[in-house]
C-alpha cells in the first residue's frame, strides 16, 4: 500500500484559470511530493462534489456553494479554498489572487490612457457573491476623481430567449455610456459578451468602448472580435501557493489566520484595449510613439523630435493628464513589455532586456526589481503558466 497522500483537485478544467491552479499544484506535487492525486475534468458552471468513494489527505477546491463546503467539513480532511468566495462561516482556509488589486491594476490601465469615463460589468450566475473587483475598481477611480457606471441586471435564466433579451439590453446600456468609456468586465466571458454586444450595437471597439476581462481566458479572448486583453491573475502561482499550504495542513500546522492573496500579474494587453483616450493631440501623439516602440530604447528626445512641443511644455502636459513625466511612461511602457515577454516567452533574460528597450542587462535588472520588488528570473518563474 502506497504512503502517497492522497489529495483531490476539485477546480474546473476548462478555463485557463482552472488549468493553470492544476498545473501549479501537479507542478508543486512532483517536486515536493509525491502526491496521488484525483483529477476529472470539470466544466465552469458544474456543482464541484467530492467524488463518491472518495477518501484521502487532502483537498484544493473552488468552494463556491454552501454544499461542497459542508461536504469538506464533513470530511474532515485539510483543504485549501481557491476560489474568490466567501462561503458563509466556512473556516477553509484560502489562497487565491488579489480581487481588489485587480479592480486597481484595470484603474490604473485605462487612466495611463487618458479615459475620463468608465463603466464594469460584472458576473452572471454569481447570486451569493460579493464582488470585490468592482468595489476596488469604483474607490480606485474615486480617488481620482472620476464616477463608474455599473451594468445593473436581474437573473431570471439562460434561455435562448432570455439571451436576446439580456442582449437587447446590455446594448441599450453599451449604447447610453459617454464615450470614449473604458470598461473593466468581471472576467474574459462577460468580456467577449461585450465585444458581441457592441459589434450588435455598431459601437466601436476599442475606439469608442475599451473593453478589460478581468481574468485571463485564452480561449474567449482570442474568440473575441477583436481580441480582449486581460488581467493575469497569476493561477499557476495561485495554484503552487495552495500546494504548498495544503501540504503544511496536512502535516498539521496550524492554517494561516487571513487568506493568502496572490497579486496579479498585470494587463495582458491585445486590441481591445489599443486605444488612448486623449483629446491633446500632441500628447496622443507622443503616447502613440512610445507604445509602438516599447522594443526600442528611445528617449525623450526621441518623442520630441516626433511632436512639436518643447520639453518642458511636453512634460507639463504629461502631468496635467497622465500625473506622470515622459520619461516615466518610456520606462513603464518598457517595463510592461518584459513583464510580458517573460511570461509568455522562453527568450533568455538579456534578450528580454534587449527586446524591451534596454541596452544593458543589468539595467534592466535593477529597473524591473526596483518596480517589481523582484528580478526578472524570479518573476519569470513564479507567473510562468507552464
Amino acid at each position: 500500500m502506497s504512503n502517497r497522500p492522497r489529495v483531490a483537485l476539485l477546480v474546473e478544467t476548462s478555463t485557463t484559470w482552472g488549468a493553470g491552479i492544476v498545473r501549479g499544484v501537479m507542478d508543486y506535487a512532483n517536486e515536493h511530493g509525491p502526491w496521488l492525486i484525483h483529477l476529472e475534468p470539470r466544466g465552469r458552471y458544474e456543482k464541484l462534489t467530492i467524488p463518491v468513494g472518495w477518501s484521502g489527505e487532502g483537498l484544493v477546491a473552488r468552494v463556491t456553494s454552501q454544499r461542497l463546503a459542508d461536504q469538506i467539513a464533513e470530511a474532515g480532511v485539510p483543504a485549501v479554498n481557491v476560489s474568490w468566495y466567501t462561503i458563509g462561516d466556512s473556516p477553509l482556509p484560502r489562497c487565491t489572487s488579489d480581487e481588489r488589486m485587480t479592480g486597481r491594476i484595470a484603474a490604473d490601465h485605462f487612466l495611463s490612457r487618458g479615459f475620463k469615463h468608465f463603466a464594469y460589468c460584472g458576473p452572471l450566475h454569481r447570486p451569493d457573491y460579493e464582488d470585490a473587483v468592482c468595489d476596488s475598481f469604483v474607490t480606485a477611480l474615486d480617488v481620482e476623481g472620476y464616477s463608474c457606471d455599473i451594468y445593473r441586471w436581474r437573473n431570471v435564466g439562460s434561455d435562448g430567449r432570455q439571451w436576446d433579451e439580456r442582449l437587447s439590453h446590455l446594448c441599450d446600456w453599451l449604447e447610453s455610456l459617454p464615450k470614449p468609456v473604458g470598461l473593466l468586465t468581471w472576467n474574459a466571458v462577460r468580456g467577449r459578451q461585450i465585444t458581441e454586444a457592441c459589434r450588435h450595437a455598431g459601437i466601436g471597439v476599442p475606439e469608442q468602448v475599451a473593453v478589460l476581462g478581468g481574468e485571463r481566458d485564452e480561449l474567449m479572448s482570442d474568440a473575441s472580435s477583436p481580441p480582449l486583453s486581460t488581467i493575469d491573475q497569476s493561477e499557476y502561482r495561485v495554484g503552487q501557493e495552495a500546494a504548498k499550504l495544503l501540504e503544511s495542513l496536512m502535516k498539521g500546522d496550524k492554517p494561516p489566520r487571513k487568506p493568502i492573496v496572490i497579486p496579479p500579474g498585470g494587463v495582458i494587453e491585445r486590441q481591445s484595449t489599443d486605444t488612448l483616450a486623449i483629446d491633446d493631440v500632441q500628447v496622443a501623439a507622443a503616447l502613440r510613439y512610445i507604445h509602438e516602440h516599447a522594443h526600442q530604447p528611445i528617449q525623450v528626445e526621441d518623442v520630441l523630435d516626433h511632436v512639436p512641443l518643447s520639453r518642458r511644455l511636453l512634460e507639463q502636459r504629461f502631468k496635467k493628464l497622465l500625473d506622470r513625466s515622459p520619461a516615466a511612461e518610456i520606462r513603464r511602457v518598457h517595463l510592461e513589455r518584459a513583464k510580458r515577454l517573460l511570461v509568455e516567452t522562453d527568450l533568455p533574460i538579456p534578450r528580454v532586456a534587449g527586446a524591451s528597450g534596454f541596452n544593458q542587462p543589468e539595467v534592466f535588472t535593477r529597473a524591473f526589481s526596483k518596480a517589481f520588488g523582484m528580478p526578472p528570473s524570479t518573476y519569470r518563474k513564479v507567473n510562468r503558466a507552464r
